[in-house]
């Protein structure tokens, strides 16, 4: 899969322009808040179906502009595709897929793949549980419809379940009745979602850990251990979709009056985490911001290589100024793991890409500055 071209009217600080992309590796270079970041985000529309920065869709708007429109023709190995999405100040936005109009993000979801690396993923080691759960929740998404569906009913059932404990005392003798509905949705989804997040995460480790060795001369290694409420131990396997249903119904029945009495939901997916260890020791209370950097660049490559295992194609990959602070001999190492991939990196300096870097004299360079794009 490859990206050929890009339009974009009336999105973030870019007026009207279109890109055609190189199958090789393409840079955006220029200062800071010149648009740069806003080509990946608008790309990633289409992969995530939804901004990566957490913007509201008005957000992405230009200002005083009152609609705004990002178009992307992709090739794959059966057909070329087109996608569009279109925004408006007052409307939901509207999605087309080779001009059929999709009405619901689970079925535009997953045609477009790409692998996204921007600043706030170098804090997957220390930083809380929900960055890591959104990592994994966003690479997986992109490869099972069935994922994805079960992780957005579980995202409705938890918000329903929570407003019933929140105002328990207003339903009286029919609380029971609906939370233990409620309660066995919940678990349901939870069961699959963790299965399936369990599965990823066994077979993303091992090559997390070769990517990882192979950048330190196997100086370094990692193992991601999988934890969540139900876990009988650290780290335990948990690929039966059943039985951790099950378990999520005892823990959900045992935690039923101190959730009354918090009015939250104490157990299930959404609590769950999984811990980076290097060299057996805890990352997160160890490992240097180097090291940080390096297992989340690893990470990224390793999610593109099960992309492809599973999808038979190489998906899109986005890199948004994460190889600035590298040393020579890693950038050379993360564009030679590239190679024969599309790669799509923002830069503040087109020196980060000078001559020595393989790969980078024949990379297509786009100067940006302010919403304006000069091919190189």
């Amino acid at each position: 899969m490859y990206l050929e071209s890009a339009a974009f009217e009336n999105f973030r600080n870019i007026e009207k322009h279109s890109f055609t992309f190189s199958r090789g590796v393409n840079i955006f270079y220029g200062n800071n808040a010149q648009g740069k970041t806003n080509v990946l985000e608008g790309i990633y529309l289409f992969a995530g179906g939804k901004s990566f920065r957490h913007a509201r869709e008005r957000d992405m708007i230009c200002f005083e502009k009152e609609n705004a429109r990002v178009a992307i023709n992709y090739a794959t190995e059966e057909r070329t595709n087109k996608m569009e999405m279109r925004f408006f100040r007052d409307a939901k936005k509207q999605m087309y897929r080779n001009g059929v109009k999709i009405l619901r993000s689970a079925e535009f979801i997953g045609s477009f793949k790409s692998v996204l690396f921007f600043p706030d993923h170098l804090g997957i080691v220390k930083n809380e549980p929900a960055i890591r759960r959104s990592f994994v929740d966003g690479a997986v998404s992109q490869l099972s419809p069935s994922y994805l569906a079960a992780l957005m009913e579980y995202g409705k059932v938890l918000e329903q379940r929570n407003a019933l404990l929140k105002n328990f005392g207003a339903y009286g003798s029919s609380f029971d009745v609906t939370f233990d509905i409620l309660s066995e949705k919940l678990a349901a989804c939870a069961g699959k979602v963790t299965a399936t997040r369990a599965k990823y995460l066994s077979r993303l480790s091992g090559i997390v850990d070769t990517c990882l060795a192979d950048m330190t001369g196997c100086a370094e290694h990692v193992e991601l251990e999988y934890n969540t409420s139900i876990s009988a131990f650290a780290g335990e396997e948990l690929f039966d979709a059943a039985e951790n249903t099950r378990r999520y119904c005892e823990k959900l029945a045992a935690n039923k009056e101190k959730e009354k009495i918090l009015g939250v939901s104490l157990s299930g997916c959404h609590k769950d985490d999984f811990e980076i260890k290097l060299n057996g020791r805890a990352a997160k209370l160890f490992c240097s911001q180097g090291q940080q950097r390096s297992i989340a660049l690893a990470m990224k490559l390793a999610e593109g290589e099960i992309a492809r295992e599973i999808s038979g194609e190489l998906p899109v990959f986005l890199f948004d100024d994460v190889l600035s602070e590298l040393d020579a001999e890693r950038k050379n190492y993360i564009i030679s793991r590239l190679s024969g991939r599309q790669v799509i990196i923002t830069s503040c300096a087109e020196t980060d890409f000078d001559r020595s870097i393989k790969g980078a004299a024949e990379a297509q360079k786009i100067y940006v500055e302010n919403g304006n794009f000069t091919v190189m």
